[in-house]
């Protein structure tokens, strides 16, 4: 595998006069990047979008015909973004805006990193793999008091304190949420919410394994989505 490339340095080169042929290898090792993650999403449009732009990008055939299966794929992640959610549908967005930026559609990159940042890291990745993980329902708390144990009840005090803090972050999301703006310093203001939010859950749930590898993993996403701002902004 050849050394990976950030969002920054592969949607940076757009600004010069860039060929296809050195575009695609750039985006060949944006994707090995994120290939361990994708390799864990699951659904058909997706898959098939996914493999046909590597496919694209290994090609030896001419510009033109890598265009046509570069074209293919576009069409597989358009119609990706309308069976994603979370997690799934951020990494369509991004390799959308890859196929876009491929075929020199600087206009449509913007627009699909824009969705991508859109994405709720918090409501659609965070709290259901939470959920998930540890069967959080409408009885959670309830549960919680009654199965007595110190590490819990420390945690629920610690929750209490910062509820007040959380509060205010969700009235953030909540603003952005009645507007869906897509100008980039209202988004922003939305990531940073749900980056606060997690932080806040993360410190009041120690120690425990699951919430900060939970944390970790979605910071990282929240980071992806901020480099896509500063994207959108200098493009």
């Amino acid at each position: 595998m050849s050394e990976p490339i950030s969002l920054m340095a592969f949607f940076g080169a757009s600004k010069g006069v860039v060929g296809i042929s050195i575009r695609i290898a750039k985006s060949l090792k944006l994707i090995e990047s994120f290939e361990s993650k994708v390799d864990l999403l699951t659904q058909m449009e997706f898959n098939t979008a996914w493999k046909t732009l590597i496919q694209a990008c290994n090609s030896s055939s001419s510009d033109e015909q890598k265009s046509f299966i570069i074209n293919d794929a576009r069409d597989s992640f358009t119609k990706a973004t309308c069976l994603e959610k979370g997690e799934r549908l951020f990494y369509t967005y991004l390799g959308l805006a890859i196929c876009h930026y491929l075929t020199d559609d600087i206009n449509n990159v913007k627009t699909a990193l824009i969705e991508a940042t859109k994405v709720s890291i918090y409501k659609d990745f965070y709290q259901q793999t939470r959920d998930s993980y540890l069967g959080f329902n409408k009885y959670g708390i309830n549960t919680v008091i009654n199965s007595y144990n110190p590490v819990n009840m420390v945690n629920l005090i610690k929750g209490l304190f910062a509820y007040p803090l959380l509060k205010v972050q969700k009235i953030e999301i909540q603003t952005y949420n009645k507007s869906k703006s897509d100008l980039t310093h209202h988004i922003l203001r939305k990531i940073n919410a749900e980056e606060k939010i997690i932080t806040l859950i993360t410190k009041a749930n120690q120690p425990s394994v699951v919430f900060t590898t939970l944390e970790s993993n979605s910071l990282e996403l929240i980071n992806l989505q901020k480099q896509c701002i500063e994207i959108i902004t200098n493009i």
